[in-house]
């Protein structure tokens, strides 16, 4: 499971939008929004920070696979 499903699994058991949880945690809702599409990834202060506004561990994190999505080409380029 990559970083960006476990957050989003994670969010979703705690009813939270992807706004509420930047209100929450104090990352911002870019950051909240490309880590949730697997664009970025967070420091481990932005994980902690999300994970206590989940009121999960970091070791909610910890067997994550580290991947970053890549965006899509267009077709002819």
């Amino acid at each position: 499971m990559t970083f960006a499903q476990r957050l989003r699994e994670l969010r979703d058991a705690a009813g939270l939008s992807e706004p509420k949880l930047a209100e929450k945690s104090g990352v911002s809702f870019a950051s909240i929004h490309e880590y949730g599409l697997g664009r970025r990834k967070p420091s481990f202060e932005a994980v902690a920070k999300i994970a206590r506004a989940l009121g999960v561990s970091c070791d909610a994190f910890m067997d994550t696979v580290d991947t970053l999505e890549k965006p899509k080409r267009k077709k002819g380029k």
